[in-house]
């Protein structure tokens, strides 16, 4: 089986193939927000075959929107020539499988004095991901879990508060991992998550200046 994956919710963005269970290739970069173009000249270094591909996998969030969107369009034009399935995972599973640990609480920063976060037991969803001001995270936490941030560096002294173990450096979700954690879930049967990204703020609604 062989899995292009692609995962851009956070400032690390990257892209992977893997190929029964194991990265044959990833290409991963410091996102600059200005363009694409890094992403597009990390999939024309990839040299692959799109006919090859049979599962197009995606990093869902919670994190960056844009380039969650970015992401969810690329894998379905990719995969639409081919009619070739496709399969979306949220990001924060990638990070609980880096930590190692038997328990994780993902955190990230929601701006606005907020934060969301989900706790994992091994790679799978414990307590799903929520948005909620910074004073309720202690409460959400469970005692003992291992705490890991793709935006440490933002939330130091927030997550410097815990006493459960707090990994110190930013932990990025990556394409690698997605797409072993996707092989792994259809080696057992198990379906994409919703295939949409993951956003924690509601719409905003802005009126219109003027009258229609």
């Amino acid at each position: 089986m062989r899995i292009f994956a692609i995962e851009l919710s956070s400032r690390l963005g990257s892209i992977a193939l893997v190929e029964d269970g194991h990265v044959v290739d990833e290409k991963r970069w410091e996102e600059t927000f200005k363009n694409r173009q890094q992403l597009f000249d990390a999939m024309a270094s990839l040299e692959s075959d799109w006919d090859d591909i049979d599962i197009f996998a995606v990093g869902r969030g919670p994190g960056a929107f844009s380039g969650m969107r970015i992401g969810f369009s690329v894998v379905n034009s990719l995969a639409a020539p081919g009619v070739k399935p496709v399969h979306a995972l949220n990001s924060g599973a990638s990070i609980a499988a880096q930590s190692g640990a038997d328990r994780t609480a993902v955190v990230g920063d929601a701006r606005r004095n907020k934060v969301w976060a989900g706790v994992f037991v091994g790679t799978e969803l414990e307590k799903e991901f929520e948005l909620m001001e910074v004073d309720k995270l202690k409460e959400f936490i469970p005692d003992g879990a291992l705490v890991a941030s793709p935006d440490y560096d933002r939330l130091t002294d927030l997550l410097s508060e815990f006493k459960t173990e707090v990994m110190t450096e930013p932990i990025f979700p990556s394409a690698g991992t997605l797409g072993q954690l996707v092989h792994e879930r259809l080696e057992k049967g198990v379906l994409s998550e919703p295939f949409e990204p993951l956003y924690m703020h509601p719409p905003v609604f802005i009126a219109p200046r003027f009258p229609a």
